[in-house]
């Protein structure tokens, strides 16, 4: 198997692997957890042996911050499956875990250190959850006995396997066999890859009739996270060099705010500390919000509890920092990844904040941890005032995350350039609703060009190969059958969409654009080059063929590398920076000077986030350059244009009308898009 590449497609899997001929922990469970973000993973009973088989290679899925999620079966008596058929919760806890009780035990002696010890960090940093499946009574007297798997990589491919009597030590030396699809391969894998996903996540979420699913219980997790050696984390994160924050104030400068984040903070109090703040990537929301968090506890005399929400564990940091600047109290990273003791640490703030103890305490923590049910539980148990600051608010509308926005924060404040949730209505009324409204909003024409830089807009036009066209025709015809049907799942549908959309993303003709654009630059400096997975390897190498000294930026890079590129771009030490998501919410990159957009999706959202990165203020710094790419089917399209083909641009034209409409370049800009309008009558 091939060894290099970030993602499943550069591994050469066969359709059936065995015993016989293939290494299984060398030659399939390694390299595909060193290339996954999530995995999934049902089989039968909780064991040790059945643990060491789950478990291996998965330090190597945590050092990509991946998660994993786990199904397997407790051993029941008759006597403890009648108890936990009766349904009482404190009662299914404990048969639950005196079940697990020997288990337990064994995992220190049973089991490998590197093997514990993997398993025992990714449960104490919330990266691994268990959950036991029980058959109801239409199966009586039989097991949850499946043995099958699902893993993610980052370009959102996906590898399913299945089979195996026995998922176990002796299975590795028995002849075992494991079929495998590969959801890229072929309609009938990417079947195959759905049905696994499907009754896994209906297993995960109690959906199967047949079955009822148990959360491992709480203590049961942390006798298995107290197995852990507390000096050998298996794997890196961003937080592994933080001390546990400290409590004293900080003595800070006079503030001085400008004038609309003024009458920002001022909006705010008078709308009874409730509200989102709607102001354009680049302006200081940051800045606002602390401003008013900080006035909100000077004017308190009772104890507050302050809970900072931010969507990627990177930007707990940057709010750190910019607090310092007011004197507000060091906050408590409360999240996994950060703080393996977060739930302690987190019951002893709750504490000192109902007994007074404290006057105020800051917690920084993740939107999943927000939801999560033990935050919920302990920020519910205050009677008094507990204030939610949610960043990057429109994160926080999804079904799941908004389970964390408690109706006993007593305040509150949302920031977002983009609060509304792309294709979720429900989502975005929610998020109006619960933070009331908007009550402040400054635009990018609002800032530009006293708080942020002006900029130029060059749309560039992207011709599709006859070969792309028509696997796009293809795919369109998949997805309105699929969208048509009512016997097709919405999850399906979904990813025949996405299917669809990567063939735009990845279209042949952009590197053409790419080089081309390079040249006319002509020894470009401080550049941001948007691109994907699919997509960075080739254009890494167009940089380095046009002499361009550059740099990737993407999920690879820890945070303290991440750091150092940024400092060297911003000083000259590189020409570029390739980026993939990660720059898209919160991270400053104000040196740039041009940027390139290769990939984009129709989610205003992210090409909103992208616009505000190029367009910060940098010092010597007057305009910025936006370089956007738009496929096409035709440049110069036929009489005949179906129904396909006018949608493609659709959503793309709305992004090049947004924009064009604050461009320097204004009218030059939209004249390029209107050509593109009549030629497609659109």
């Amino acid at each position: 198997m091939a060894s290099d590449g970030t993602t499943f497609e550069s591994l050469d899997l066969p359709r059936v692997l065995n015993t016989s001929t293939t290494d299984f922990v060398e030659e399939f469970y390694q390299p595909l957890l060193s290339r996954s973000v999530e995995y999934k993973r049902g089989v039968g009973f909780f064991t040790t042996n059945w643990i060491k088989s789950a478990a291996r290679g998965i330090a190597e899925l945590a050092n990509n911050d991946g998660t994993a999620k786990w199904i397997t079966s407790p051993k029941l008596t008759e006597e403890d499956w009648e108890a936990i058929k009766k349904g009482e919760e404190a009662r299914s806890d404990e048969v639950l875990r005196d079940t697990l009780q020997q288990t337990i035990t064994n995992l220190r002696f049973d089991l490998e250190y590197d093997t514990r010890n993997a398993v025992a960090w990714m449960i104490a940093d919330g990266l691994l959850e268990i959950k036991l499946a029980v058959p109801t009574e239409s199966l009586s007297g039989g097991d949850f006995h499946d043995k099958f798997g699902i893993f993610y990589d980052t370009d959102g491919n996906r590898v399913a396997f299945h089979g195996s009597q026995n998922d176990s030590q002796q299975a590795l030396r028995n002849y075992e066999a494991y079929s495998v699809d590969c959801d890229w391969l072929g309609e009938r894998d990417a079947e195959g890859v759905d049905t696994h996903e499907l009754r896994f996540d209906d297993l995960w979420n109690g959906r199967d009739p047949n079955v009822n699913t148990y959360t491992i219980p709480e203590g049961v997790a942390e006798d298995i996270a107290e197995l852990r050696d507390y000096d050998n984390r298996p794997y890196d994160t961003p937080f592994d060099n933080l001390d546990d924050p400290a409590n004293g104030e900080k003595a800070g400068p006079e503030i001085t705010l400008r004038d609309y984040q003024r009458e920002a903070v001022d909006s705010w109090f008078e709308n009874d500390c409730i509200g989102l703040f709607r102001m354009a990537t680049g302006t200081g929301k940051t800045f606002t919000a602390l401003a008013a968090l900080n006035e909100y506890i000077d004017q308190h005399d009772g104890p507050v509890l302050c809970v900072i929400a931010v969507p990627v564990t990177h930007l707990a940091t940057q709010w750190a920092e910019e607090m310092e600047i007011f004197g507000l109290k060091s906050p408590r990273f409360l999240f996994g990844t950060a703080n393996s003791d977060w739930k302690s640490d987190l019951s002893r703030v709750v504490s000192n904040i109902k007994l007074g103890i404290r006057d105020h305490d800051i917690v920084i923590t993740t939107h999943k941890t927000l939801s999560e049910e033990y935050f919920r539980e302990k920020v519910s148990s205050i009677d008094g005032d507990v204030i939610l600051l949610g960043d990057e608010v429109h994160g926080l509308g999804s079904e799941e995350q908004r389970k964390g926005l408690l109706e006993n924060y007593t305040a509150r404040i949302g920031l977002s350039a983009t609060p509304e949730r792309h294709y979720d209505e429900e989502g975005t009324e929610f998020l109006l609703d619960y933070f009331g409204g908007t009550v402040y909003e400054y635009t990018l024409s609002d800032a530009i060009p006293e708080y942020l830089t002006p900029y130029e807009y060059d749309p560039i036009i992207v011709e599709m190969t006859e070969d792309e066209l028509e696997e796009y025709r293809e795919e369109s015809r998949k997805l309105a059958t699929a969208a048509g049907s009512d016997d097709v799942e919405d999850e399906i549908v979904e990813r025949l969409a996405m299917k669809r959309a990567a063939i735009v993303k990845g279209a042949e003709n952009k590197y053409r654009h790419l080089r081309r654009l390079l040249q006319k630059m002509n020894n470009p400096d401080h550049l941001l080059v948007y691109t994907n997975p699919k997509q960075i390897d080739t254009v890494q190498q167009i940089l380095n063929e046009e002499g361009i000294v550059h740099h990737k930026f993407t999920y690879e890079e820890d945070e303290e590398t991440r750091k150092e590129l940024l400092e060297g771009f911003d000083e000259g030490r590189w020409d570029a920076l390739v980026a993939m998501k990660c720059l898209d919410e919160g991270v400053d990159v104000p040196a740039t000077r041009q940027a390139i957009l290769m990939s984009n999706s129709g989610n205003p959202m992210q090409f909103i986030q992208r616009r505000g990165r190029v367009l910060r203020q940098s010092e010597g710094k007057d305009k910025a350059t936006i370089y956007d790419m738009v496929v096409v089917p035709w440049l110069h399209p036929p009489e005949e244009i179906g129904t396909s083909e006018q949608n493609l641009l659709k959503k793309e034209l709305d992004r090049f009308s947004e924009f064009a409409e604050n461009a320097k370049n204004r009218h030059t800009a939209l004249n390029v898009i209107d050509s593109i309008r009549v030629k497609y009558r659109i």
